[in-house]
């Protein structure tokens, strides 16, 4: 049996010898064969993956509600007063985060969301981002956690402490060598305290441009009381924003929503309190895409 086993070795031995070229060629295929596969099969998953970070990204039973901005056209005509259509409408407000839980069934979290554009300083370093007035269930919704300090408590979300939880971004730029929790940092023309960051959120540039989401690790969140009552609150109607309406602007009140500071020359007539609402149901079976 093992003489054999020997004689179909040495046969086969010979034949491979004797043709060789034919053997690497034949030897060839196979590798390029089994290492297409295996390529072909970590790219799937690689893609598989990145597909399901971008879902974890949005979130399979978000709801995003955006209002809708009217925009002004500013044309000369007699009738121009008749053109713009003014809506008496309070706009997309605080009010309506307490109408959406208590009418719609199914309704797990709701966070609302402020966006700003601003700036930050720190030890003389100054960059741009965007300080965002949220709620805590914000950081539910979209799965973020701590990785130092504390979230907000209800005394700073009640009477708008300047306090604010930052992106690992932000630590990188502004706090390079030290421990962020407990130091201040200017936003605009508030100083905040540190009381948390975030862990790192792995975003690629695709995921911004085809999601149409920003870059978390940039931000800079506080509570949504904070965001009303020392930056920007669209729902107040003060005097300048009175007085620019009866310069011009057919009536219309113009508001910005620049760091409390209206702007007469802006044409973009946003009133609403709120940038947008994040809303999460139980169940996404009865959800339908739009």
């Amino acid at each position: 049996m093992n003489q054999k086993i020997l004689m179909n070795l040495y046969i086969a031995i010979e034949a491979v010898l004797a043709n060789r070229m034919r053997s690497v060629l034949t030897a060839l295929g196979i590798i390029f064969g089994v290492a297409a596969v295996i390529a072909m099969l970590a790219i799937g998953n690689g893609a598989q993956q990145e597909i399901l970070e971008q879902i974890k990204l949005v979130g399979v039973n978000n709801i995003v509600i955006r209002p809708i901005v009217q925009q002004s056209e500013e044309k000369l005509g007699e009738d121009q007063d008749q053109k713009e259509k003014n809506k008496f409408s309070p706009g997309l407000n605080t009010q309506d985060i307490a109408s959406i839980k208590n009418i719609i069934p199914g309704i797990s979290k709701v966070s609302p969301e402020i966006i700003l554009d601003t700036y930050l300083i720190n030890n003389g370093i100054r960059r741009t981002a965007k300080l965002v007035g949220v709620e805590p269930s914000y950081f539910d919704i979209f799965n973020f956690s701590l990785s130092e300090g504390v979230m907000f408590n209800e005394h700073h979300l009640e009477y708008g402490e300047p306090v604010c939880i930052i992106g690992k971004s932000i630590k990188t730029k502004f706090f390079p060598t030290e421990d962020p929790i407990g130091k201040y940092i200017k936003c605009g023309n508030n100083w905040l305290k540190v009381i948390g960051m975030l862990e790192e959120r792995a975003i690629s540039s695709s995921s911004i441009s085809n999601l149409g989401i920003r870059d978390y690790n940039m931000d800079v969140y506080i509570p949504l009381q904070t965001m009303l009552i020392r930056y920007k609150n669209r729902a107040l109607v003060t005097e300048e924003m009175l007085r620019s309406a009866n310069r011009g602007s057919a009536g219309m009140i113009i508001i910005s929503g620049g760091d409390g500071e209206e702007s007469n020359e802006n044409t973009n007539t946003n009133y609403h309190q709120l940038d947008r609402l994040v809303v999460q149901v139980d169940q996404s079976d009865g959800m339908t895409p739009t």
